[in-house]
């Protein structure tokens, strides 16, 4: 059997109005089978070399975020942000994963997540320098605050790289001694309490707040 390819199908309330969505940030409309009463009940759609099916018959939902989402490939994240970012609702404007793409979420009419993925130099996701492992061993582990919430600060490449409980990974920038720089939340600061062999805990500050986390044993 000749494998050739994966296309999603996401099953919406009205198939004519996802299509003049998505038409407007840049899809296009590859088939159409109408639903015999004036509208469509399928539709397939293309972004570049990319698929998608759209049938009849979804739901919406109230939900924060849906079951599955879309992900595009793109070669200018900021210049698509700039075009669309009036035009629909936006999860998340330009930010860098820690993966190494430059990305934006947006949410379509249906509920759905869509998130445009630009690949990014290493050099401009992690512009400092890598250290030895074994320096920063005494600051990977898990963290928890009181209020149940947990943090998990891993070693990926010479460098810190973090992962909350209710988001996405993100490196920790050197800012002084145990200080560092979430590079997704600029304003924020992450600060560690202890020394060598173990830090005890970690301190995250950002405008509006401040948590505190303990290190699990």
């Amino acid at each position: 059997m000749e494998q050739k390819r994966v296309v999603p199908m996401f099953h919406v309330p009205d198939v004519q109005k996802t299509v003049d969505w998505y038409r407007g940030i840049g899809f296009d409309l590859t088939a159409t089978y109408d639903d015999n009463a004036g509208g469509l009940s399928f539709a397939m759609m293309s972004f570049g070399a990319g698929e998608v099916m759209f049938s009849s018959g979804g739901r919406l939902s109230s939900h924060h975020r849906r079951e599955v989402d879309l992900y595009a490939y793109t070669d200018d994240v900021d210049g698509f942000y700039a075009q669309i970012k009036d035009r629909v609702e936006i999860v998340e404007g330009p930010h860098n994963m820690f993966y190494g793409m430059r990305e934006i979420i947006v949410r379509d009419l249906n509920g759905f997540w869509m998130t445009f993925g630009q690949q990014l130099a290493a050099d401009a996701l992690t512009p400092w320098p890598a250290v030895d492992a074994e320096l920063l061993a005494p600051y990977a582990g898990k963290y928890t605050s009181d209020g149940g919430n947990a943090v998990v600060i891993t070693i990926h490449e010479g460098r810190l790289l973090a992962f909350p409980d209710d988001g996405p990974g993100e490196f920790l920038m050197p800012a002084g001694t145990h200080t560092f720089t979430p590079t997704m939340t600029k304003a924020a600061r992450v600060s560690f309490e202890g020394d060598a062999p173990l830090m005890q805990a970690l301190v995250f500050e950002q405008p509006g707040g401040t948590m505190r986390f303990v290190r699990e044993p």
